[in-house]
């Protein structure tokens, strides 16, 4: 069974961590699409609002308070089963220890109600991010830590109107699996990659210490560049967007 544990923390970040460490955790399934992103976001949301009832309105912790938490959880049919009966605090202040099992065990007999009643503003200053913040962790969840499919070679092959070089990205089987998009200033050059190596569909951007020309020039080092590259994942008709237009814009 998966245990999250927060590690040693200040009580104020107790929120933030324990959502981090569940996405990173889970990073394989929301990628697989085994349970949805948001569907993690609010599972976590829902934790942090009974260790908040603990932590500040049960045990009357300071943010600066050290605090470890501790819990299990299910993966089950797309969702998180937490084991709260497994739920352990330590709290490094002077709080005896059957003073911290009693708030735990008094929150979760009444778990229900305490996620019923309404929001507290104390309540959402520990708590709560804003939608802007939760979006970056679900988009940050969903990359790929490397390229989709095992690159072999580039081929540049035209330009833009806009000075853009364009490079053909092939598989080891000589497949056409996507499009480099290379734009250079001075010393530096931007290269945005979409990536359709099958149903779905990938992007990423990316920025190297070396000029245009020297890239097309030798394309074997647009492809090792690509090969570090973090992909999000995109819409196949995005990506087909994206190519669509650039073929369009070659002189």
């Amino acid at each position: 069974m998966p245990q999250l544990s927060t590690g040693l923390i200040i009580a104020g970040a107790y929120a933030d961590k324990l959502r981090r460490v569940l996405f990173a955790q889970l990073k394989n399934d929301i990628k697989s699409g085994k349970i949805d992103s948001k569907q993690v976001a609010r599972r976590a949301g829902e934790m942090n609002r009974l260790l908040f009832e603990i932590l500040v309105n049960r045990l009357k912790l300071d943010k600066g308070d050290a605090v470890r938490i501790r819990v299990e959880y299910e993966l089950k049919d797309g969702d998180i089963v937490w084991r709260l009966n497994t739920l352990r605090i330590e709290a490094f202040r002077r709080i005896p220890d059957s003073d911290i099992e009693k708030a735990i065990r008094d929150v979760v007999e009444k778990a229900e109600d305490v996620l019923a009643r309404p929001e507290t503003e104390e309540e959402r200053l520990w708590t709560t991010r804003t939608e802007a913040e939760v979006e970056h962790e679900i988009k940050e969840s969903q990359k790929q830590e490397k390229p989709p499919v095992e690159l072999a070679e580039a081929i540049v092959y035209g330009r833009t109107r806009r000075g853009e070089h364009l490079a053909i990205l092939k598989d080891e089987n000589e497949n056409n699996v996507g499009l480099a998009i290379l734009s250079g200033q001075d010393n530096i050059t931007r290269i945005v990659v979409v990536l359709v190596p099958g149903k779905d569909a990938y992007k990423t951007e990316l920025t190297v210490d070396t000029k245009i020309e020297e890239l097309s020039n030798n394309p074997e080092k647009i492809v090792e560049a690509v090969k570090h590259a973090s992909f999000e994942k995109i819409s196949r008709s995005e990506a087909e967007k994206i190519i669509r237009e650039k073929m369009e814009e070659m002189l």
